[in-house]
């Protein structure tokens, strides 16, 4: 496939450092997939953004001296998705705060981040073909309005730094504002357990995500970096049947990921792997995965890595019609954990890194108990992953 963005910025919008920027993206897609009609995907999306310098609050406040880069944000954006299987219109708003604590911490928080999903049609031999029930209400229209926090801890002051630290973690809480407006003024007209707001059924979670990565610098351009990482999601209330919103269930595979899979190809837990299917969705409530490489210069620009990755992905409770060993269980779940190994190619241009990883599979656990150590290996269990930037 391919993509543009064209976009326009102001950086003193009203003469005092407010930050205006808007921006139009097409992205055009051919895909080969087995009896699929439409192979071509098209996507435009329109973003528009102003920032203040300075918390737009309603009430006095006085930042201590270590907050720093004190900036409000107020973004919407518009996203129109034409694929082979759907067509949906994605409407996004937030209103944002973030400042820098000190000289290794920053932060960012949304009390305001609405999503609201509009699914124009889905392909019914697609939808057919999901034998998961959570699965399937992904692909209802769908409305999210909640508040989320990130925070951000880095080591690294400059790009001498020999070795680095780098701490993530996110948490997000959805539904519970429109739970109450719902109670209070929504259609009970329906006699349905859950609750509407536009004629919608929204969403209502909670969920989080940590990593942790630290790089060694073992001098002549050689390095060590891992990576740990975990998330869950869970939901109650108006969704307690459901599952969490497709775009943020965790799935494992990919360039950033385990690179030994193909994205949305590993998992749930010991799940058999599904022969001829058309769109990989193996997807889970929770993640779990850690990542090592090593990194070595080549020649000039080019440089090499060796790396390991483990990791899985996992429901956190039994659903109908699924095998009992998508769940994740303290006593089990090291059973069903994905390894692979492999090769990266990275072209270090100084302003960017283009980079190539070859992924192989030691270990699959999507397959039969006495076939998941791979040992005849051929190019069904490798991955060719491009991406720029290292993955952690």
């Amino acid at each position: 496939g391919m993509g543009a963005t064209i976009g326009y910025s102001n950086t003193n919008l009203f003469r005092g450092a407010e930050a205006f920027d808007i921006s139009a993206g097409f992205g055009l897609e051919f895909m080969y997939a087995r009896d699929v009609k439409k192979r071509s995907a098209q996507e435009f999306s329109l973003t528009a953004g102003l920032s203040f310098p300075r918390f737009l609050v309603p009430f006095r406040i006085t930042p201590g001296p270590s907050v720093a880069k004190r900036r409000t944000r107020l973004e919407f954006a518009f996203d129109y998705q034409n694929r082979p299987y759907y067509s949906r219109d994605i409407f996004t708003a937030r209103w944002a705060y973030s400042w820098q604590q000190g000289n290794r911490a920053s932060w960012v928080l949304r009390p305001v981040d609405i999503n609201w999903i509009n699914v124009q049609s889905v392909d019914d031999r697609f939808l057919n073909a999901i034998d998961n029930k959570y699965l399937k209400t992904s692909f209802e229209s769908q409305l999210n309005a909640g508040l989320s926090l990130s925070w951000i801890y880095n080591t690294q002051r400059s790009d001498f730094d020999q070795n680095v630290t780098i701490v993530r973690a996110n948490f997000e809480s959805v539904g519970n504002t429109l739970q109450l407006l719902s109670t209070a003024f929504g259609d009970s007209s329906h006699n349905e357990s859950y609750n509407k707001i536009l004629g919608v059924r929204f969403a209502q979670y909670v969920r989080g995500e940590a990593s942790i990565s630290h790089k060694i610098d073992l001098g002549g351009k050689m390095a060590l970096a891992g990576r740990l990482f975990s998330g869950v999601g869970v939901t109650y209330g108006n969704s307690k049947d459901r599952s969490i919103p497709f775009d943020r269930m965790f799935y494992c595979g990919g360039a950033n990921s385990m690179r030994g899979w193909v994205p949305r190809t590993l998992g749930p837990g010991n799940k058999l792997e599904v022969q001829g299917a058309t769109y990989p969705s193996q997807v889970g409530d929770m993640r779990l995965e850690a990542n090592l490489e090593y990194r070595f210069p080549i020649w000039w620009i080019l440089n090499g890595a060796l790396f390991f990755d483990v990791g899985n992905v996992w429901y956190l409770r039994d659903i109908e019609n699924s095998n009992p060993e998508e769940v994740f269980h303290f006593n089990s779940f090291y059973k069903q954990l994905g390894f692979n190994t492999g090769l990266g190619l990275r072209l270090d241009i100084s302003y960017v890194i283009l980079r190539f990883d070859l992924g192989l599979q030691l270990h699959n656990p999507d397959r039969p108990a006495n076939e998941r150590w791979i040992r005849n290996f051929h190019w069904d269990n490798t991955a060719l992953n491009f991406s720029v930037g290292y993955p952690f």
